[in-house]
């Protein structure tokens, strides 16, 4: 199986990508966000978009059709409700994705929700040394004004 082709005789990487759509897209990168696996409930809350409970089912059928996730686990839930149904990215699903943030130039930013919460870290540290040495500069500017008029 060559980089572009999930299996023999299926469509590519990027006939895949075009049929994908908005929810199917959301869901991948959700999946993606919560560590590679989660549950149906989990995922729809961590898309961010409203997912007619209807279509739920649909859409994960479609993008395992695709080879794109796939069942790693059924939950059971009392007071006869459906499965609660557990899904991982596929090898083809991340990299379906790696080739959309490589397209959108966003292939260098953290792909997780641990990911993002270690880079908005970084960046409140980083922010907190600019503030420092911005202080800094405004003392020595205050000192030098003051020296001028003194």
């Amino acid at each position: 199986m060559n980089g572009s082709q999930q299996s023999e005789g299926s469509d590519s990487i990027e006939d895949v990508r075009d049929r994908l759509g908005s929810t199917r897209r959301g869901i991948l990168k959700a999946l993606r966000a919560v560590g590679g696996e989660g549950d149906t409930s989990t995922v729809r809350q961590t898309t961010g978009a409203e997912i007619p409970e209807g279509s739920v089912r649909y859409h994960f059928r479609w993008l395992a059709d695709e080879n794109l996730i796939r069942e790693v686990d059924r939950e059971e839930v009392s007071h006869g409700g459906r499965d609660v149904i557990v899904w991982s990215l596929t090898e083809s699903g991340e990299q379906l994705l790696e080739a959309i943030d490589e397209e959108r130039g966003r292939e260098d930013r953290p792909q997780t929700i641990e990911g993002l919460n270690d880079r908005i870290d970084e960046l409140e540290n980083d922010l907190e040394a600019i503030k420092s040495e911005f202080n800094r500069m405004a003392d020595l500017v205050e000192d030098h004004h003051e020296r001028l008029e003194g």
